[in-house]
């Protein structure tokens, strides 16, 4: 993802795509006594920025849309079965790393309040867990009309259990948090790009609104989290974002010849995702040889 999408989220759409009230494209500015709204809670030693998250929590809550007034589920998904195969494939992938993103986002939000003392976090992640119903919701509605019931994969369950367990938890998910929302916006860009169908094309748009934000909120924190996070502690984060890393890499082997098929190249999306997370890396006044990156691997039969 661009810079500028990372920094600057989309704040409009189309008007045929607006909502009559609270919808995507509400203006802070035109709040009325915006720069009283905009006055953080005095917290005790935060360690994290405030008044950009209330900020960014206003902002999150005028972006907030409903999936059945954006797409309609009356439509037909009209695919070949080699396509549709492969789509519900994907889609299931994606079903997958969102509830586990819904559910260890349940499990945290709490804790990074309390580890970063700041009740503003707990604003900002409320309406990003609701942002994260939602897309379960909507792919849910999605796969249906798809025909293939939505399944969690368990395959994929070891990546919620690494990305928020250990001694430096709140720290280990924030920074997984960056990698997983890096690619997932990646592929929904690509998703898009690929063209595969319309009502996932809708969907996917209104979804990286959403993923934009996500980043967006990260690289406000994660300068603050990694200037206070101890030798140790960065030693633990980097073995576990590795370990993350890599696993995601092997599993996107698997996913390669089907990828193709649609017009989405497993090799690329995963390079861009190492390039985009490197760049953020870069930007909290780390290189590369802070956090080492797995080799993106040749195809490997499924």
């Amino acid at each position: 993802m661009s810079d500028e999408l990372q920094h600057n989220p989309p704040t409009s759409q189309p008007p045929q795509a607006r909502m009559p009230s609270a919808g995507i494209g509400f203006s802070l500015n035109e709040t009325p006594g915006i720069e009283l709204l905009l006055q953080p809670l005095t917290s005790t030693s935060p360690i994290v920025n405030e008044a950009k998250i209330r900020r960014l929590y206003l902002q999150a809550s005028t972006q907030q849309w409903f999936s059945p007034h954006r797409l309609n589920f009356s439509d037909d998904v009209e695919m070949d079965e080699v396509s549709r195969r492969i789509w519900i494939r994907f889609m299931t992938v994606f079903y997958t790393m969102e509830k586990m993103g819904l559910n260890v986002i349940q499990n945290m939000m709490s804790r990074a309040v309390r580890k970063m003392k700041s009740e503003e976090m707990a604003y900002y992640l409320s309406v990003q867990c609701a942002d994260e119903a939602r897309h379960v919701f909507t792919i849910e509605q999605y796969l249906k009309k798809l025909g293939a019931p939505p399944k969690y994969d368990y395959t994929y369950h070891v990546l919620g259990q690494a990305a928020s367990m250990g001694i430096y938890r709140v720290e280990n998910w924030l920074f997984s948090t960056l990698f997983s929302e890096n690619f997932a916006s990646c592929f929904l860009r690509k998703t898009r790009a690929s063209n595969i169908e319309p009502m996932g094309n809708e969907m996917c748009k209104y979804l990286l609104i959403d993923e934009s934000r996500h980043l967006h909120f990260l690289h406000i924190v994660l300068p603050d989290v990694m200037d206070r996070l101890s030798l140790f502690g960065k030693a633990y984060v980097k073995g576990s974002q590795f370990f993350i890393m890599k696993f995601t890499e092997l599993m996107a082997r698997k996913l390669d010849k089907d990828g193709k098929i649609v017009g989405i190249d497993r090799r690329e999306l995963v390079e861009e995702v190492f390039e985009n997370v490197e760049r953020a890396y870069e930007s909290f006044g780390v290189s590369r040889r802070f956090l080492p990156f797995p080799r993106v691997g040749a195809l490997t039969s499924n």
